[in-house]
């Protein structure tokens, strides 16, 4: 299983934007084959989005990666950014 958690640091004023942007393509993210865990959270005290994912393989991340749904999120997100954002793919044991 991969934990993948992405993290976007957004212009104070575009933060409401992108996360309607986030939830908005949510139900179709979770609802993709191998998609384990979709959740946002954002940062209390920064202009921080953290996407924090679990698939149940590689396989099934770049699928997700090829995705309408992600395609959108890019383009929505890119120009809300202030910076690239920060992703971090990890394995996890579940055993």
């Amino acid at each position: 299983m991969k934990s993948v958690t992405v993290e976007a640091t957004c212009a104070p004023a575009d933060l409401e934007q992108a996360i309607a942007l986030v939830a908005a393509q949510m139900p179709a993210i979770r609802a993709m084959p191998g998609c384990d865990h979709y959740t946002l959270y954002r940062d209390p005290t920064e202009p921080i989005l953290a996407m924090i994912q679990r698939w149940d393989s590689l396989a099934a991340f770049d699928d997700y990666r090829a995705s309408e749904a992600f395609m959108v999120l890019g383009q929505g997100l890119r120009p809300l950014m202030t910076a690239p954002p920060v992703t971090t793919i990890a394995e996890i044991d579940m055993g």
